[in-house]
């Protein structure tokens, strides 16, 4: 029996902002990749085409409704076609709505409608994985959608529980225990069930999307130079260090709490992943390393899904090109990930991994 193409959905973000540029610019890149894949952009159909004229683009959209996505990924006919899958619950925008640079109430709730577009396609399995260009947390609160960003949302949609944050760039991976906090809140945000948690989902991703037999997770501490003994802070010794004891106490090649100040550099513990306890002790070093091909994973949810390592970029959306090579990694590595979970949907036996953040 013949397995069909892979599928990913891509949403198209913030109709305002660069999204739908780096959306379509990510998916005409990869067009070469069918017809063993099949890609589809979610969003306001208006927004597709205005950002393929924008671009002088030449490709064919195809717009379908939600209901009727899975029969058009199907038609052969529409290989030639890269079908737009209109969100379920709201009208599409008006011209004035999905002006580049001019943000506003409408566009923000198409933008919701098409992740949960996208994760209704994924749930029924009608894609593999989903792609996700930037939305406006603050735009999102603005309409009363939202008051959080993707991980969240798609964690509430799904009813996941234990949904974490990754970056990945190459043999650099950082998973996240706390993620949009201010950063008074994130000491009495830590608990040690939770760090557990991180590291287990990190350990468990490892192994089943990256195909690393025992992945080793490093631990960055919270306080500067670990606490010093309590010094700085007892977060360490209190929170931390028991996360670590319990992770190896379940076979997990856990080892930390690292100072974060050494955890980055060439004196760092060879490893496959941090988890870093807040998020720009995290991001900060991906996207020192390369912020254009950084990619952030979503962890423990029913499926693939990455997005691209930058925002809606209001402020140039239309004015000048976006630069899409953060969008186009992101495509890649949900197909790549996607591809390799279809493959082997258990955790994989393959050699050691270690080493990736040695740079």
């Amino acid at each position: 029996m013949a397995v069909r193409p892979l599928r990913v959905a891509i949403t198209l973000g913030d109709p305002c902002g660069v999204g739908p540029e780096v959306a379509l610019a990510a998916a005409r890149a990869d067009a070469s990749g069918r017809p063993a894949r099949r890609l589809v952009l979610v969003g306001d159909p208006g927004a597709a085409r205005d950002a393929a004229w924008r671009a002088g683009s030449p490709v064919r959209l195809a717009d379908v409704a939600a209901g009727d996505a899975a029969r058009a990924l199907d038609a052969r006919g529409e290989r030639d076609s890269l079908l737009v899958v209109t969100p379920a619950r709201v009208a599409a925008l008006a011209a004035g709505d999905r002006h580049p640079g001019r943000p506003n109430l409408a566009a923000a709730r198409s933008a919701h409608d098409a992740i949960r577009t996208a994760v209704d396609l994924a749930r029924s399995g009608v894609v593999d994985a989903i792609c996700t260009a930037p939305v406006s947390k603050e735009w999102f609160s603005r309409a009363g959608v939202a008051d959080t960003g993707h991980t969240e949302i798609l964690a509430a949609l799904t009813r996941s529980r234990g949904v974490r944050l990754m970056m990945a760039l190459d043999g650099l991976r950082v998973v996240l225990a706390t993620t949009h906090l201010a950063l008074r809140d994130v000491p009495g945000a830590l608990r040690t069930a939770g760090i557990l948690d991180t590291i287990r989902a990190t350990a468990e991703h490892l192994s089943r999307w990256w195909a690393i037999a025992r992945p080793r997770v490093a631990v960055a501490a919270l306080n500067p130079h670990a606490g010093d003994g309590g010094v700085y802070g007892d977060e360490e010794a209190r929170v931390i260090a028991p996360a670590i004891a319990r992770a190896r106490r379940l076979g997990i090649d856990a080892v930390g709490p690292f100072p974060a100040d050494a955890l980055f550099s060439a004196m760092g513990p060879s490893c496959d992943a941090v988890v870093a306890m807040y998020h720009d002790q995290g991001l900060i070093p991906v996207k020192q390393a390369d912020v254009h091909r950084a990619v952030n994973v979503t962890l423990g949810l029913p499926f693939v899904r990455t997005s691209p390592d930058h925002g809606t970029a209001f402020d140039i959306a239309g004015r000048k090109p976006a630069d899409p090579r953060s969008m186009r990694s992101a495509l890649a590595l949900a197909i790549e990930l996607a591809g390799r979970q279809r493959r082997a949907p258990r955790p994989a036996r393959a050699r050691r991994g270690g080493g990736g953040l040695r740079r």
